[in-house]
């Protein structure tokens, strides 16, 4: 580990209970983490993610989109439709797939919950770099925005029910 500072954030976007989102929708609106750089002008390497799911109904497909800005993806819960100068600020994504996780119920499971953790650089998208700055070096900050797409049919339960957590390494 050597000099490496690590850091653990957290963020709990706002999903919709109802109706269920089909592939494609946006799952939840831009959602800052503050903080995310310890300064401006800085970069760092995502190295991990832990989701945890509150709904144990079934596990979910879906894509976690890393920007430098709040600029929208479209309207929650209806098919994605990110303008070109928005799709310039993604800086990294991430898929959740069905098999990254541990069902609630299931062997090994902690019953009340689904959850899932991706390590692996060679297939989860871990190890993308995300900087405080935009693509054309003209605007800084000590945030970042994730937003998240439906790859699949899905149900959410309550508002509150995806925790995400990201290990990120400066």
């Amino acid at each position: 580990m050597g000099s490496s500072n690590y850091k653990l954030l957290t963020v709990t976007p706002t999903v919709q209970a109802t109706p269920d989102y089909t592939a494609g929708d946006v799952l939840f609106s831009p959602t800052e983490i503050s903080d995310f750089f310890p300064s401006k002008n800085r970069a760092a390497q995502i190295v991990s993610i832990c989701i945890i799911d509150k709904q144990i109904v079934g596990t979910h497909d879906f894509t976690l989109y890393f920007t430098h800005s709040a600029a929208s993806f479209g309207t929650v819960n209806e098919t994605a439709d990110a303008a070109i100068g928005t799709l310039e600020e993604i800086q990294a994504t991430i898929p959740i797939v069905n098999g990254d996780w541990i069902a609630g119920g299931g062997a090994g499971s902690v019953d009340n919950a689904n959850i899932c953790t991706l390590t692996d650089p060679a297939v989860d998208g871990i190890g993308s770099v995300v900087s405080g700055y935009n693509w054309a070096r003209s605007s800084f900050s000590k945030s970042l925005h994730i937003v998240g797409i439906a790859g699949e049919t899905m149900n959410v339960a309550s508002t509150s029910d995806l925790i995400i957590k990201i290990g990120v390494e400066y």
